[in-house]
């Protein structure tokens, strides 16, 4: 083996600083852009922001909160305050002795958001330094206040306290609730009603109760912070067009501090921190005017291949994938996800997250087809079906490929329907008065 020293040409990628701050720009939001160059700001004392002074007609600052606890709010009361300052209120009426007002108050702080005891009945005992009955007394008052259901321990508990209000609490009612609340929710009926030797109508409509409880008393005193979406492009309807713009002007303006240059040169040590602060500045503005670019080119686009479902409220989505989109303007499938990423489009249909415009073809017999398309199909074909005879997943197939010509097999109408968040047909079945136990 020979050693010296060699020559050898080889070629490699290197991620420098400044393809790297691309990369993020590009992914980053309007909103987080800007945030971005404040902060940015702070460390260049070259770099100087200035508000744009162009007017945009687009509008501005969407709220929006997280569609699972904004739809829980929707359905329950506006309540001022907290759960605990609720709670509390209801207590300056009732005629309490000292030491109960002390415990009540240990155990209203002790509540959690959702208003359930987060220890056991035994922690609070020895807490409090109290017996277990001394305890149950407070416990009690505190749950026969409101929200009905507050002060429980469990699940169980919690909706058994509700239907007690609602003077719903039947003893079948009543065991169901407190020993197979998983087995009613699994819907294993036809084992409920010879369990409790009632009729399967009955197990039915213990389920319907429970369904309109709250398992969650304290949502409605649950408070949000509110989240702000700017909508990064604009697609607008114009004479039969789509029309595509970005929102750059709420991008500030990024100029360079002449005053604060011209210091920096006056000293040489710091004339060449200063060069490099400039040259930050120009990066940065290359950076900015490539992520704009970027991100028109892939909205007009998603514009052409959208046209249907923009132009129209009947309008489906079509099958559009990242691979359709980089094949399009020649460059790469990960520039593609970066420019929609974190990204929200104002459109003729309101404000849209451009990844939910994605859709990937449905059928390879049916092209036009778009998997968001079958959903909607689907969730209608499953809404006017016969509850008592629901459909399967094989007679949805067979009825996709009858009546609409899409050919799909059972598997990915099931995975489908769990993505749409159906149940099964045998789930979703429900009873009349002739079934009883056989």
């Amino acid at each position: 083996m020979e050693l010296g020293l060699f020559q050898k040409q080889t070629i490699s990628l290197i991620m420098t600083h400044e393809l790297r701050q691309a990369i993020h720009l590009l992914q980053y939001s309007t909103l987080d852009v800007r945030s971005y160059l404040e902060e940015l700001a702070l460390e260049n004392p070259l770099l100087e922001l200035k508000k744009t002074n162009q007017k945009d007609n687009h509008p501005k600052l969407i709220s929006r909160k997280s569609d699972e606890k904004h739809k829980a709010l929707e359905n329950t009361p506006n309540v001022n305050g907290t759960l605990k300052e609720y709670v509390r209120q209801q207590l300056v009426d009732l005629s309490l002795t000292t030491r109960q007002k002390k415990r009540l108050a240990f155990l209203i702080e002790s509540l959690n958001e959702d208003g359930y005891f987060p220890e056991s009945l035994a922690f609070y005992c020895d807490w409090l330094e109290c017996s277990e009955e001394e305890l149950q007394e407070g416990i009690q008052i505190l749950q026969s206040l409101e929200p009905a259901g507050v002060g429980a321990f469990s699940l169980a508990e919690c909706l058994y306290l509700q239907v007690i209000r609602q003077g719903l609490d039947h003893p079948v009612t009543k065991a169901i609730i407190l020993n197979d609340l998983e087995k009613l929710a699994a819907r294993k009926w036809k084992e409920l009603s010879k369990t409790y030797r009632v009729a399967m109508l009955d197990i039915q409509e213990i389920y319907d109760v429970i369904r309109t409880l709250q398992p969650r008393p304290g949502i409605s005193f649950y408070t949000e912070p509110t989240v702000y979406i700017e909508p990064d492009v604009h697609f607008t309807l114009f004479n039969g067009e789509i029309l595509v713009s970005t929102s750059s002007t709420i991008v500030p303006t990024i100029e360079v501090n002449n005053e604060y240059k011209e210091l920096l040169q006056l000293d040489q040590q710091t004339r060449r921190y200063c060069n490099e602060k400039e040259q930050q500045i120009e990066w940065l503005l290359t950076s900015l005017k490539q992520r704009e670019k970027t991100i028109l080119q892939v909205a007009e686009v998603i514009s052409y291949i959208q046209a249907p479902y923009f132009m129209s409220k009947q309008g489906q989505l079509q099958p559009m994938t990242l691979q359709m989109i980089a094949t399009e303007l020649d460059i790469h499938e990960s520039t593609v996800s970066r420019a929609t990423a974190n990204k929200y489009a104002q459109t003729p249909r309101g404000l849209i997250e451009l990844k939910s415009l994605f859709s990937a073809r449905a059928s390879a017999i049916n092209e036009s087809i778009s998997n968001s398309s079958v959903k909607s199909l689907l969730k209608q074909m499953i809404e006017i079906e016969n509850k008592e005879k629901p459909l399967s997943d094989q007679q949805i197939v067979e009825l996709l490929k009858t009546n609409e010509g899409i050919s799909l097999s059972r598997r990915v109408i099931a995975k489908y329907r769990d993505e749409l968040g159906i149940l099964s047909s045998v789930k979703r079945k429900r009873y009349d008065d002739h079934e009883r136990i056989g």
